[in-house]
């Protein structure tokens, strides 16, 4: 098992490390939905609370590659956190895609035809949104504050997670101009559901996440 591993195991989910800067994390993430939710702009909050309950099934996927390797996981967030909540994840990554989705969905343009560069802006806005996050994962990578362990999820070789990044972003914004806003409110519960349950079984009661 890698260092980084070990040192994330040895952290996760103890409160010893809780900052105080956590407070404000969380009323900007509360603030921001509110404004949303103010001009009942439903389709965002759904979709963007949708993201963020999809994000810990992921997390949650890429800390069982950890369990069943017993080596690393896909990517890991050994410390310097106030929280760490899975192997690859901590509070303020999660902070960051609890507003993530819905930053996207927020300055789509109301013209679904309407082209930036030539380029239907329904595929260069997600994707752009996606190299962003990629390049974030980079500069933390640089900084030894998200490992990579694998050649193939490692620098230079970044392709993989660039699709990460874009295509749940496409998806998304598909989402988003496609379904209905009662299929969005189903879709939110049922991936909520998923989440909590994934949780109860793999961390609570299995242990393996």
């Amino acid at each position: 098992m890698t260092d980084a591993s070990v040192q994330a195991l040895s952290v996760l989910r103890i409160t010893d490390n809780m900052q105080w800067y956590i407070i404000p994390l969380l009323v900007s993430v509360f603030y921001v939905y509110f404004v949303e939710i103010e001009k009942r702009n439903w389709s965002p909050v759904l979709l963007g609370l949708a993201f963020w309950a999809g994000e810990f099934i992921w997390e949650m996927f890429n800390a069982l590659i950890l369990h069943f390797t017993n080596y690393a996981p896909l990517w890991t967030t050994p410390g310097k956190s106030a929280f760490v909540i899975y192997a690859g994840l901590n509070i303020e990554i999660s902070f960051f895609f609890a507003v993530y989705g819905l930053m996207v969905l927020k300055i789509l343009p109301e013209d679904k035809k309407m082209k930036i560069m030539g380029i239907p802006n329904r595929i260069f806005i997600p994707v752009i949104l996606g190299l962003c996050g990629l390049f974030v994962e980079v500069l933390l990578n640089k900084s030894n504050m998200l490992i990579w362990s694998y050649n193939f999820w490692n620098w230079p070789n970044v392709y993989l997670i660039a699709v990460a990044y874009c295509l749940p972003m496409l998806v998304l914004v598909w989402l988003h101009d496609t379904l209905s806003l009662r299929a969005k409110k189903i879709g939110l519960v049922l991936v909520s559901v998923l989440a909590v349950v994934c949780h109860i079984v793999f961390a609570s009661i299995l242990g393996w996440v």
